[in-house]
């Protein structure tokens, strides 16, 4: 295990301070690799959060240059950084945020043929993506590598988060069997977004991943409903569905 400068030190001593963390837990943070899909609305908190937390080793994908529109809620950039890679500009700001962490930026789209590689070395996944196909093809290599992961979603005022531990809780598709036909879920692009809901939901799942590295319970299998104008987090167990991929029908799911 990676010994904590005297620097380190200082700057995570707030995490430190937790009976939960102490300084063993914030070094299991500093020796994990945790794999990120989109550096967008919920991405730019997992991110941020993630490098101010210390997590060691952070590879991150994202295939877009940044829009006007994107800055209502991927609070990583600036209205100076229109145009340029994602990627880009999420690296220059999580470097300026925390130097003492490890990155890799590719400007990229996940690629189910290509996971092996990109997944290789990783304790966690977690998935940012605004599309049904990125978030199926992401639930499949992870079920099949055997790595936990984090999907989530925003829309409107909604958002929620998924954790799956393969094998032993219920996955996506035990959710969502399938990806919907096109054009019957409404995108962000379409239907809108209050910005503050990626804050929300990006933190919720930032939270859950150091959960998952440091070794504390964690909301796998269950289903974290957000609604804003309600002011309200629901959740829901999802039962294993008999006959999934993910095998985890007939286990001690939960």
């Amino acid at each position: 295990m990676n010994a904590l400068s005297r620097d380190e030190i200082t700057r995570y001593s707030r995490n430190i301070l937790l009976p939960e963390v102490r300084r063993a837990g914030q070094e299991k943070l500093k020796d994990a690799s945790v794999f990120v899909v989109g550096a967008g609305g919920t991405g730019s908190p997992v991110l941020l959060y993630l490098a101010a937390a210390g997590v060691g080793h952070i590879r991150f994908v994202d295939s877009d240059s940044l829009d006007l529109t994107n800055l209502q809620r991927q609070v990583l950039y600036r209205e100076a950084d229109v145009g340029r890679a994602k990627v880009d500009l999420a690296e220059e700001r999580l470097k300026e945020l925390n130097p003492h962490i490890r990155l890799e930026c590719l400007q990229k789209r996940f690629d189910p043929s290509s996971a092996p590689d990109l997944l290789a070395g990783m304790d966690l996944v977690i998935e940012t993506a605004d599309n049904f196909e990125t978030k199926f093809a992401v639930n499949d290599a992870c079920v099949s590598l055997g790595l936990p992961f984090i999907t989530g979603g925003i829309l409107r005022f909604d958002g929620q988060v998924l954790c799956v531990r393969p094998g032993q809780s219920s996955c996506y598709r035990c959710l969502f069997e399938s990806p919907p036909p096109p054009g019957e879920v409404p995108s962000c692009s379409g239907a809108g977004v209050l910005g503050a809901v990626a804050g929300i939901i990006g933190s919720v799942m930032a939270g859950e991943a150091l959960k998952i590295l440091l070794g504390l319970p964690a909301a796998f299998g269950v289903l974290q409903q957000y609604n804003l104008l309600d002011s309200r987090m629901r959740t829901l167990q999802i039962p294993a569905r008999k006959g999934c991929l993910c095998g985890a029908a007939g286990q001690n799911v939960g």
